[in-house]
């Protein structure tokens, strides 16, 4: 693929202020340390000094390597607008949608998969032919944040198992305080929405489900996994069950509701938990994670895990022995993904207490498999093709909610059937090439 494939575009002043030195951005420090650049999304931590923490910790093993740590906001786009040229730091977060037969043109390898993966979890996320080109900083699980103490005021005392008694129970929070928002979509926030597309594997009982995806060219019709996860998106939003109005929703402060009472429930990866946990720590007991409120057909509830962003080191670098050491203490060593309420990467590693309790009350906690070796792109490039952003856009979630809202003449079969129409004609394009 040629470079300019990959998020072609004008770039912002953020971006081109945070452009740096070329082959890779790193420099050499006045005082002959080697300087590295680490970019990624966790803006906060810049602002809160958590990064200045974790920079002075690994400077403690390694002195001689300063590292000059930039964020981006709007990660996954500006990231791709400066993978355009060499000069996008010597570590960085590497974007979701990157085509996998892509990865060698912009990341350096890490090692074969097969021995990876007999040390740490979800390596084969950004693999390709037996190689792996990222490792996940940590692994997250999605489902439901919930503030069981809402639950339980409504007298619901166990969190439902399928989608018909958790519409009623969404009723009957309502019916009981008419205060409280039972689900937030967070629609305005946009990238919340693509939570509802993770559980797909889950919600089949099928760790290969995504692939055999691949094959199938009615995968939204009644019954099917999607389906039955759109249709709950569209009926919670039709019994006005969810925010006012979506459009105009509000990421930050729907923690601070959720941390509250005001909201019940949102679908959200395990990582939301201690964000919103620390929104308010006099009620941070009352803030859950629950699977997903569907049962497979064999009678047992999954919930799928997998990787967070991978860090991923630039081919162009001209520092990739000292990015390596970064990406390996942050993996090996770092508290990353306790601090983010994520599962650590190396395997052996505990459970989070958030899903720990899941774990004792008999869900099965599992990962996808990964798909055939020479096939890892093709559930993506058919997702590409059909532009229905599976796990990756929000705007077809959007025009669910929109459709349930009244704002636009659609129903849900409609949507349905031209979610199907464009996904088979994806598939005869791409598996035609």
């Amino acid at each position: 693929m040629k470079r300019s494939l990959i998020g072609i575009g004008v770039m912002t002043l953020a971006s081109m202020l945070l452009v740096g030195c070329s082959n890779g951005g790193s420099q050499e420090a006045k005082d002959g340390k080697e300087t590295i650049t680490f970019i990624n999304n966790r803006t906060d931590w810049e602002t809160n000094g958590k990064w200045d923490e974790y920079i002075k910790k690994f400077n403690e093993k390694y002195p001689d390597i300063k590292v000059e740590v930039q964020t981006i906001t709007d990660y996954a786009g500006q990231i791709k607008t400066r993978m355009n040229s060499d000069d996008y730091g010597d570590l960085l977060m590497i974007p979701g949608d990157i085509n996998a037969q892509d990865y060698a043109t912009f990341f350096e390898p890490l090692g074969q998969t097969s021995e990876l993966s007999e040390k740490y979890r979800a390596v084969d996320d950004r693999s390709y032919e037996g190689v792996s080109y990222g490792i996940p900083s940590q692994l997250n699980a999605t489902g439901m944040v919930v503030n069981m103490k809402v639950f339980e005021d409504a007298g619901i005392k166990e969190f439902p198992k399928t989608p018909e008694d958790f519409v009623k129970a969404l009723k009957t929070i309502k019916e009981k305080n008419p205060e409280v928002t039972p689900l937030y979509t967070n629609y305005a926030a946009g990238w919340t929405l693509s939570n509802w597309d993770f559980v797909k594997a889950g919600v089949a009982g099928d760790m290969d489900y995504s692939f055999k995806m691949t094959s199938d060219r009615s995968p939204f019709d009644s019954g099917k996994p999607l389906n039955t996860i759109y249709n709950l998106l569209y009926t919670v939003t039709k019994n006005k069950l969810v925010e006012a109005d979506p459009t105009t929703s509000d990421w930050e402060q729907s923690k601070v509701d959720l941390a509250n009472g005001k909201i019940a429930v949102m679908v959200l990866g395990s990582w939301a938990v201690p964000q919103i946990q620390q929104a308010n720590p006099d009620n941070a007991k009352n803030i859950q994670f629950q699977v997903f409120p569907t049962t497979a057909a064999d009678g047992k509830q999954y919930l799928t895990v997998a990787g967070d962003y991978n860090y991923g080191i630039n081919v162009h670098s001209k520092h990739k022995e000292a990015a390596r050491k970064l990406l390996d203490w942050l993996v090996n060593e770092s508290d990353f993904a306790k601090d983010n309420g994520g599962i650590p990467t190396p395997k052996g590693a505990e459970f989070p207490d958030s899903l720990q309790s899941i774990q004792e009350a008999g869900v099965q906690i599992v990962e996808e498999n990964p798909a055939p070796e020479g096939k890892e792109s093709l559930f993506s490039d058919i997702n590409n093709e059909s532009e229905l952003g599976i796990g990756t856009t929000d705007k077809e979630k959007q025009r669910i909610i929109d459709a349930a809202l009244g704002n636009t003449n659609e129903s849900f079969e409609d949507i349905m059937k031209d979610f199907n129409q464009r996904w088979s004609d994806a598939i005869s394009k791409v598996t035609a090439n």
